[in-house]
């Protein structure tokens, strides 16, 4: 629809065009009214009309001074004079000020129909023109800009950057990683509509690159306030498609030749995109850091002396959380693999690694404590494999979860048992686990010391002694089975068998092999 403003001092006359004409029939819409010179002149600067039906004669300002006053900032302008007087004089000079029309009042409205045809289809004529200039110009010079990123980063300096025709104060690489259901059209319209915002309106320019479509922009991105009006507008325009965006921004600077220096600045940030936890344009000083000083794109744990994480401890904390049917505790354990595992690991495939070995030693061993749940090899198959499409990192925690949290489900989670409960039924079901009480507060989110009160109030024994017996009473089992001594010991927890001895004859009286031997002959 192209806009209309009508101009006339008389309000029947603006009322009735605005009602007498089927606009949209012609592809126009009236957005706007004015009664007077001035008010023409402010509403024609704020909704920039393509076209503006006038009166010629107005108290104040004339017609015609309207006109003149426009034509100065705005020569392209479409005026249709309206006129009550058939004077020659006055057509004279409208049409010496290029107006496209001269009207007699009374309007005939057959008459105002034919001018309206007529001009829209010059309309027409130009907007394609204008569109088929932008999108020629907005082609060369995103080749250019490819070209000079091209031999800069090969250590060439082919492209003459005075031909960019650009003279900004400052210039910004701002990269964006759009993730979206493979379609080429979808693509292809995705660009457009940056181009449109951006190109068309002078406001930067778009280009391809490796991975996604890159902005080079006058408007700078330097705080979280310009990262995320700017990263909210984006989706906006492309809300109407279903798509994951990632932006990294460069550092400005100050001229064409540097801008290479800023896209590998935000080249480098998006390479970090699996550690993007806010939905903004990342800034070039957001960077990770080693500790070394320097931004890094690999492993290097090793040769920076760091700790390396345990993801045998942690694949027990989390079979632990499992076991008890905790989604608290798991979610506490996801939250410490995170913190550690990442801080650990410099890129996306190792972090999923480390997480994929985690998840993996932990299933196992609840494979082995629950044999007759296949589920639980199926839902780490599944597991496995979506860890590596995952994102962000963000992502990958929250499948996990929701994955661990449905497993629980599964294996009969979400009692209302009490923390003692759970803890006594998870020794009788682990006794050959390394158990330690500062290990399972950490689990159920006690203080060690304050578990350790409570589980002595509810069964009367100290953790250490209960453990004890529970490991003995399954070690007489095992005995009755015909496992040899040194196995029981250690199916049970003991990794010394010496130990192992000591303590089955304090609780039951007499040495393994003599109880062994006793049941043998009964």
């Amino acid at each position: 629809m192209y806009k209309v403003l009508l101009v006339d001092d008389e309000p029947s006359i603006r009322e009735g065009l605005t009602t007498i004409i089927d606009w949209e029939k012609y592809s126009f819409q009236v957005m706007a009214t004015a009664g007077s010179g001035r008010e023409a002149i402010a509403y024609f600067n704020e909704m920039l009309p393509d076209l503006t039906i006038i009166d010629i004669r107005m108290p104040g300002m004339t017609g015609l001074e309207v006109i003149e006053e426009l034509r100065v900032q705005h020569p392209d302008a479409h005026f249709l004079i309206l006129s009550g007087y058939a004077d020659f004089d006055y057509a004279k000079k409208a049409i010496s000020f290029g107006v496209d029309g001269y009207l007699l009042k009374p309007v005939d409205e057959d008459e105002i129909i034919a001018e309206l045809e007529r001009i829209a289809v010059q309309l027409n004529q130009e907007r394609e023109a204008l569109a088929r200039y932008a999108g020629e110009d907005t082609a060369y010079r995103e080749h250019q800009i490819e070209a000079l990123l091209y031999d800069s980063l090969q250590g060439e300096g082919g492209v003459e950057t005075d031909s960019l025709g650009l003279h900004w104060p400052q210039y910004q690489v701002i990269l964006l990683e759009i993730h979206a259901a493979p379609d080429l059209q979808r693509s292809n319209e995705i660009k457009r509509k940056l181009v449109e915002a951006f190109d068309q309106k002078q406001r930067g320019i778009v280009f391809s690159f490796h991975s996604g479509l890159g902005l080079l922009t006058q408007e700078i991105v330097d705080q979280n306030s310009t990262s995320q009006s700017l990263y909210d507008e984006l989706q906006t325009l492309l809300a109407e498609w279903d798509v994951k965006m990632y932006a990294a921004a460069g550092k400005p600077v100050q001229s064409t030749a540097e801008i290479a220096r800023s896209y590998t600045q935000a080249s480098s940030l998006l390479a970090q995109r699996f550690l993007f936890t806010e939905q903004r344009i990342k800034r070039w000083e957001e960077g990770r850091i080693s500790p070394r000083g320097e931004h890094k794109d690999h492993s290097a744990a090793e040769a920076d002396g760091l700790q390396e994480p345990d993801e045998v401890e942690l694949a027990d904390k989390l079979y632990y959380a499992l076991d008890i049917r905790s989604s608290e505790s798991v979610m506490r354990v996801l939250g410490e693999m995170q913190e550690r595992l990442v801080t650990h690991h410099w890129t996306e495939q190792a972090i999923k690694t480390a997480f994929s070995q985690v998840f993996s030693l932990a299933f196992n061993k609840l494979a082995a404590a629950n044999q007759q749940m296949q589920s639980i090899m199926q839902e780490h198959s599944v597991l496995i494999n979506e860890v590596y499409h995952q994102l962000t990192i963000a992502d990958l925690i929250a499948m996990s979860a929701e994955h661990l949290n449905r497993l629980i489900q599964r294996m009969g989670g979400g009692s209302k048992d009490t923390v003692m409960k759970q803890m006594i039924e998870f020794i009788q079901r682990n006794p050959g686990e390394n158990l330690k009480l500062e290990v399972l507060a950490e689990v159920f989110n006690y203080n060690s010391s304050y578990l350790g009160k409570l589980f002595k109030n509810h069964t009367g024994e100290y953790f250490n002694a209960f453990l004890d017996k529970v490991r003995i009473e399954k070690a007489k089992t095992l005995l009755d089975e015909g496992l040899k001594v040194h196995q029981v010991a250690a199916r049970v927890g003991y990794a010394n068998v010496d130990y192992f001895h000591s303590k089955f004859k304090k609780y039951v009286g007499e040495s393994p092999s003599a109880y062994k031997q006793s049941r043998s002959q009964s």
